[in-house]
């Protein structure tokens, strides 16, 4: 079997896939890897295209970086990407093991949304995966997001943000009933 798909195409399907793994509980270094060969496919476009948004945080040459702290920043951001995909540099340095921070997997996949969205503009389709994500980390983060009200049903229907079994569900209905998103956003708009 042969698919043909572009490049934004295949990162919009890892990230997919990364998201779905996250709400399945499944391996952190495994989404992790997801999302970051997703992102380094979208950070690539920004490189090329005149596309630009200054609210990109984990981008290389983001702009709220220092010059100064610009090494250091790209080091840190990508330390767990790089140590689960080449060996070389650690083996020789004698590292064997890395500690990874596995709510990175969160805001990358934030970033990862943020980016497709702009570079797709209006091709962009926000999928269920996308849609119940966005529900969950203003449900889970509800001290850090200023307008909560995405979340008015979820937190009326008392959905726990640690019961992944719910979202999985609500992604799995989005996809069979997709009218159910747009009368969920369309209660929350009013």
């Amino acid at each position: 079997m042969k698919i043909f798909l572009s490049k934004i195409g295949a990162a919009r399907r890892q990230l997919l896939e990364a998201i779905n793994l996250f709400f399945e509980e499944r391996d952190p270094v495994s989404i992790h890897t997801l999302i970051g060969a997703s992102l380094g496919i979208l950070h690539d476009h920004f490189d090329m295209d005149a596309a630009w948004d200054s609210n990109l945080w984990f981008h290389p040459k983001s702009i709220y970086i220092k010059e100064e702290f610009r090494d250091y920043w790209i080091k840190k951001i990508r330390k767990a990407q790089n140590y689960f995909k080449h060996a070389d540099r650690d083996l020789a340095q004698g590292r064997d093991e890395i500690e990874f921070e596995t709510d990175m997997n969160i805001f990358s996949i934030i970033e990862a949304i943020k980016c497709l969205r702009i570079l797709e503009a209006t091709q962009f389709e926000f999928s269920p995966e996308f849609d119940v994500f966005m529900k969950w980390v203003a449900l889970k983060f509800p001290q850090i997001i200023k307008d909560n009200s995405y979340t008015i049903n979820l937190v009326q229907h008392n959905i726990d943000p640690n019961d992944f079994q719910a979202f999985r569900i609500a992604i799995q209905l989005q996809k069979e009933h997709p009218e159910l998103a747009n009368q969920v956003d369309s209660e929350l708009d009013t």
